[in-house]
């Protein structure tokens, strides 16, 4: 299956301000954000010129604002960047963005070569691109100065099918096993072999493929590290833990330490890499 950018930008205009809440609504979305933040602030500098690609309705942008000095900001859903834009004026941080604009990922001609000291695309930018990946990562290294850092997020398919388990069994129903076999060797759900209703057509990855998409670029990788690992203890554990404060700070600190692990890479929800331009 081909890109098709309706398919992210249709899913996402129509997210309303569930990308906003589902980083602090719960335990799962908490530890997402706090293995993400942590990376962010080790890596983005304050005299950092920035691109937040996929920005969505301004989780991380908000981070982003206070910890460089420049912040362009960019997503494919001209109703994520509006309400982006509407948090950041409530948040009084609208003057710290340079610009916004709604951009494919696969064109950003716009931006001069070379123009960012750093990049960020986390979330799942890179799990909609399917055969388009290799040309996304190329325009995102092409914005980005020689030395510069490119931070990159996907969904991984190992944490995914580990918490998700019971849906795949559910779908293999639907779709039968030969669909199931072929989500599992590929992680990709495209609608020749994986139609499900809701037309989420994506492809979520392995460390070994993102290894391998690095691998053609002159890039040196910086950092590997899995987030939401914790999440696989289950929601009703994970609310448990929130509730005892002194309990929850520990968890976190652990799912930080934890997730740069290499035993542990696949096994949380998202994972993050972190490299630099040659």
């Amino acid at each position: 299956m081909s890109y098709n950018p309706e398919i992210p930008r249709n899913r996402y205009d129509n997210y309303g301000d569930r990308e906003w809440t589902r980083l602090e609504k719960d335990g799962h979305g908490e530890l997402l954000y706090q293995v993400h933040f942590d990376i962010l602030k080790r890596y983005v500098k304050p005299a950092d010129s920035v691109l937040e690609i996929g920005a969505g309705s301004g989780r991380y942008t908000k981070d982003l604002a206070v910890m460089c000095s420049e912040l362009t900001v960019v997503d494919l859903s001209s109703h994520q960047i509006e309400f982006n834009k509407a948090k950041m004026r409530e948040l009084s941080l609208i003057d710290r963005i340079k610009a916004y604009h709604v951009l494919d990922v696969l064109d950003m001609s716009i931006f001069e070569d070379s123009s960012f000291d750093c990049v960020v695309c986390v979330g799942g930018v890179i799990n909609y691109l399917l055969d388009k990946e290799n040309d996304g990562i190329e325009e995102m290294l092409r914005v980005l100065k020689p030395n510069g850092i490119l931070i990159v997020g996907a969904m991984s398919f190992i944490g995914a099918s580990l918490y998700y388990l019971e849906g795949i069994r559910y779908e293999k129903d639907q779709f039968g096993m030969e669909a199931t076999k072929w989500l599992m060797d590929t992680g990709v759900q495209d609608e020749e072999h994986y139609p499900v209703p809701s037309k989420h057509f994506i492809h979520m990855m392995r460390s070994t493929e993102l290894d391998a998409l690095f691998a053609s670029f002159s890039v040196r990788v910086q950092e590997r590290s899995s987030a939401g690992l914790y999440t696989q203890a289950g929601d009703a554990a994970l609310e448990n833990a929130r509730n005892d404060p002194e309990f929850w700070k520990l968890i976190v600190e652990k799912e930080i330490e934890f997730t740069k692990l290499p035993g542990t890479l696949d096994a949380g929800m998202n994972l993050i890499y972190v490299v630099q331009k040659l």
